[in-house]
């Protein structure tokens, strides 16, 4: 006799809205400082698959800058600052090297976040937006001159003969 084989239920595939649901409890457990096993565990998947969806929504959100990603892991790095000063302080002398690995980490963050950022609008960029908004400036005066002189063309020609005559004062 075969043995049948008993298929495990698929899982119901994800829309758009499930997977934002989904990547948003992904990240907010990374922030908290989870490890990707626990949250493959939470959630159903493998650790693989957490680690993709990860690069995934950071390919697509594009590039921190450098600051923001510092910023970001000082601030996961604080609860471990906490737990191993905690643990210092109560006389756990296994908590040192721990202690000291997260100050360095904080410290080499702290350099990142401090670095000088290059400012959004340098010199050079400053001067072609001038010179952009000055083309645009001579642009809409072009534009205003032409409607004046085509208003003043036909002012002239709508006037009788001889209404300029009038208008300058000349008596009959």
């Amino acid at each position: 006799m075969i043995a049948e084989t008993v298929s495990k239920p698929r899982r119901p595939r994800l829309n758009p809205y499930t997977k934002g649901l989904r990547r948003e409890r992904i990240f907010s457990r990374r922030r908290l400082g989870w490890p990707y096993s626990e949250i493959a565990r939470e959630e159903g998947l493998s650790q693989e698959r957490v680690r993709q969806i990860v690069i995934e929504a950071l390919e697509r959100q594009g590039i921190d800058r450098p600051a923001d990603h510092a910023m970001l892991q000082m601030v996961r790095l604080e609860k471990a600052h906490e737990v191993a000063a905690e643990a210092l302080a109560a006389g756990d002398l296994s908590a040192i090297a721990p202690y000291l690995g997260v100050l360095e980490r904080l410290d080499r963050y702290a350099q990142i976040g401090a670095a000088k950022q290059a400012p959004a609008y340098d010199d050079a960029a400053r001067e072609r937006l001038l010179a952009k908004l000055n083309r645009v400036a001579a642009r809409i005066d072009a534009q205003d001159a032409r409607k004046a002189a085509k208003l003043a063309a036909a002012t002239t020609q709508e006037a009788p003969p001889g209404a300029a005559d009038l208008d300058s004062g000349s008596s009959l």
